[in-house]
């Protein structure tokens, strides 16, 4: 397997200098194979495809934008008709990701050991681009894995290197709670003398701006962001406080690696080869170049439960051909799910953090919203259509205050509906305070 995943490394360092058509003709190879698939062994798409399947079998690319748009409501209603009764040979063992619900509601998706596999390849070839030295430490910031990963332990991840690496050159990577406050995480960045630090973009924000606050740099010489687009203020403040390189990965549970950072601007390339991606209109056209649109993704490798032309929820804009020598698309700007950043009259700056999963699970709510009101209150807004429900409040005000503040006042306040932003967007931490970010 390890020779596999190096064969996979290896083309990827060459098809990111393909041309368009050389791109297109290998994309259309493997859909073809994840069409017919999904529509012999996934139940969803038994008749979904039907658009773009000729009389004798063949596929008619020209009828691809007939395939309807999956929805994340269909990940919800749909989940078990969705997921593939049997995998073609060497698709390899399944595991499942959970989204929190940073669209509005939290859903789990299943993934397969190919589609891993080239997800891992395309990372590291997107550490290749930002010169990272796979034999040094890595920590990441991240999850919700309870008592697994709690400062100070953290928890051992192994070598965050690629397989093929000789043993001597493979670098140890750590990984901390996102529970973790940042004054801790400084400490276990410093503690293992880690160069490198990947977390989301608000979170690391307000971790740059604890360092500031407590005057303690941490040398950092990369810091990784992943999930979403990193806004400028947030690029900014990351670049000027830590002053490390910034290399930013587009990603999601649904899609996996997305895109990442082109290694000569905030520009990011996407990963063609693991994803097609479109951006689209309001009505289902293909944007310009400059023109804002909605991400529709098919991940070509995912057969556990194919997502064919999956709205991803987050708009993007198309950017024109890099000078880097790469020849994959490129995306100027992500906009995509929004965290507030939530600020007290100590100074305290942080990217608030509940856990998801176990927060839905004992609150007993899917959709819920924390919204800073005052300088120490926040309002927890939940969605219920029963009037007889009773959430757990007492486990939402203990969650909240050991993650957040002991000091804060917590009000519930129950909605009729998801409270959407005028473009849709779901806040899932908001701030209104003025100036939250």
């Amino acid at each position: 397997m390890k020779i596999l995943r190096k064969k996979i490394f290896d083309m990827l360092m060459e098809s990111q200098f393909w041309s368009p058509d050389q791109m297109l003709a290998f994309q259309r190879n493997q859909l073809a194979h994840l069409l017919r698939h999904a529509k012999k062994n996934v139940p969803f798409y038994k008749t979904r495809l039907d658009p773009v399947f000729m009389t004798n079998g063949e596929i008619d690319w020209n009828r691809w934008q007939e395939i309807p748009i999956t929805k994340r409501r269909h990940l919800v209603e749909e989940r078990d008709s969705m997921l593939a009764t049997e995998l073609p040979p060497g698709h390899g063992r399944t595991w499942e990701e959970f989204s929190s619900g940073s669209s509005g509601t939290p859903i789990t998706t299943r993934h397969n050991i190919l589609e891993g596999w080239v997800s891992e390849a395309v990372l590291h070839r997107a550490q290749r681009w930002h010169g990272m030295d796979w034999s040094r430490t890595s920590v990441s910031w991240r999850g919700d894995d309870g008592l697994l990963s709690n400062w100070p332990e953290g928890k051992e991840m192994g070598s965050w290197a690629p397989p093929w690496i000789a043993p001597g050159l493979r670098g140890n990577s750590y990984h901390v709670n996102r529970a973790t406050s940042q004054e801790n995480v400084i400490e276990y960045v410093l503690r293992k003398s880690a160069p490198y630090l990947a977390s989301r973009p608000k979170l690391l924000q307000s971790l740059a701006f604890a360092t500031e606050r407590l005057k303690t740099p941490l040398n950092l010489d990369v810091v990784t962001t992943f999930g979403t687009g990193v806004t400028d203020d947030e690029r900014d403040d990351i670049r000027r406080i830590l002053g490390a390189k910034m290399f930013s990965l587009y990603s999601s549970g649904e899609g996996c690696k997305i895109a990442a950072t082109c290694e000569t601007g905030h520009h990011y390339h996407v990963n063609q080869e693991l994803n097609y991606l479109e951006i689209l209109d309001d009505k289902d056209r293909p944007c310009a170049i400059g023109q804002p649109g909605r991400v529709v993704i098919t991940p070509i490798y995912n057969t556990a439960q194919p997502l064919i032309r999956y709205d991803q929820g987050d708009i993007a804009i198309r950017g024109p051909a890099c000078s880097c020598g790469k020849r994959l698309p490129v995306l100027q700007e992500i906009s995509g799910r929004v965290i507030h950043l939530f600020r007290f009259p100590d100074g305290q700056t942080i990217a608030p953090s509940l856990p998801n999963k176990e927060f839905v699970v004992n609150f007993g709510v899917k959709t819920w919203q924390l919204v800073q009101t005052g300088p120490l209150e926040v309002d927890l807004r939940y969605v219920t259509t029963d009037p007889d429900f009773i959430p757990n409040k007492a486990y939402a005000i203990e969650a909240i205050r050991s993650r957040l503040r002991p000091d804060l006042k917590v009000n519930f306040v129950a909605l009729a509906e998801t409270p959407l932003t005028a473009a849709g967007k779901f806040i899932l931490y908001k701030s209104e305070l003025a100036n939250p970010n």
